[in-house]
C-alpha cells in the first residue's frame, strides 16, 4: 500500500449516510473489495468452552484512498446489556456515545439502503474481508434482516452465504495454520510487518484498513 497517498477516514452519521454509500457503491463497482470490523459493547456472557467448541458456539493494493466509519445511534447506555470494560475501551479510543444517540444512523435505515443498493445477497463479484468476524457478519445479518440470529450453525451459514455469497476471509482464521502467526489483530499485524496507516487501535474504519493491509501481506 502506498504510504505517501494520505488516506481519508470518513465518519458517516444519517445526515451523510446516504452520499457515502453512493461512493461506496461507485467503489465497489470498480474495486470489489470489503474489510470489515464492528466495535460494539462488550462480551455479555462469557463461555466457559474449550477452544475447539468455542468457535462454533457463537456466531492488492489499496483500492480506495477513502475509507468509512458508521456510527451508529441504536445503543443506549442506560437501557442497553453492556460490559462496563469494553464501553471505557472504545471511550478512551474516542467513541462518543452520546454524540452517536443524536446524530447516528439509525440501523433499520442503514439495513434497507444497503439491501437497496445491491451490495449484498449473494452479490459474487464482492469479497468480504474480517478478523475473527462472526461477530461483524451477525451483527450486519441482524441489521439487514430486523430479526434475532439463529441458534443453529446451520441456519447462519446459511444467511451468509445468501447475503454475502462464497468470497468471504476471515484473516484470524486463515493464520490458524502457521503457529506463530496468532493473536489479535495488532499483535498479527505487528508480525507481519504491517503499519496502521490511520485511525487509532478499536475504530471500526481503522481496524477494518489494518484488517485489509494484513489480508494483502499475508496473501503475498
Amino acid at each position: 500500500m502506498d504510504r505517501s497517498k494520505p488516506v481519508h477516514l470518513c465518519e458517516v452519521w444519517a445526515d451523510n449516510l446516504v452520499y457515502d454509500l453512493f461512493l461506496i457503491k461507485e467503489a465497489i463497482s470498480r474495486f470489489p473489495l470489503v474489510a470489515l470490523d464492528t466495535e460494539f459493547p462488550g462480551t455479555i456472557i462469557q463461555l466457559n468452552r474449550d477452544k475447539s467448541s468455542l468457535s462454533h458456539a457463537t456466531p492488492y493494493e489499496n483500492y480506495c484512498l477513502m475509507k468509512w466509519n458508521f456510527n451508529f445511534r441504536d445503543f443506549n447506555i442506560k437501557h442497553d446489556h453492556h460490559n462496563e470494560e469494553s464501553i471505557g475501551l472504545l471511550e478512551r479510543r474516542g467513541i462518543d456515545l452520546k454524540k452517536n444517540r443524536e446524530k447516528g444512523i439509525d440501523s433499520s435505515d442503514f439495513g434497507r439502503l444497503i439491501l437497496s443498493s445491491g451490495l449484498v445477497s449473494n452479490n459474487s463479484s464482492i469479497t468480504w474481508i474480517t478478523f475473527h468476524g462472526a461477530y461483524d457478519f451477525g451483527f450486519l445479518i441482524k441489521i439487514l434482516t430486523k430479526r434475532e440470529l439463529s441458534s443453529d450453525m446451520r441456519s447462519f451459514l446459511g444467511m451468509m452465504r445468501f447475503f454475502f455469497g462464497v468470497r468471504v476471509y476471515d484473516t484470524k482464521f486463515m493464520m490458524g495454520c502457521i503457529s506463530c502467526l496468532h493473536g489479535g489483530l495488532e499483535r498479527v499485524a505487528m508480525l507481519l510487518g504491517v503499519e496502521r496507516i490511520t485511525g487509532r487501535r478499536h475504530q471500526a474504519g481503522s481496524d477494518s484498513l489494518l484488517t485489509l493491509q494484513t489480508f494483502v501481506r499475508f496473501k503475498e
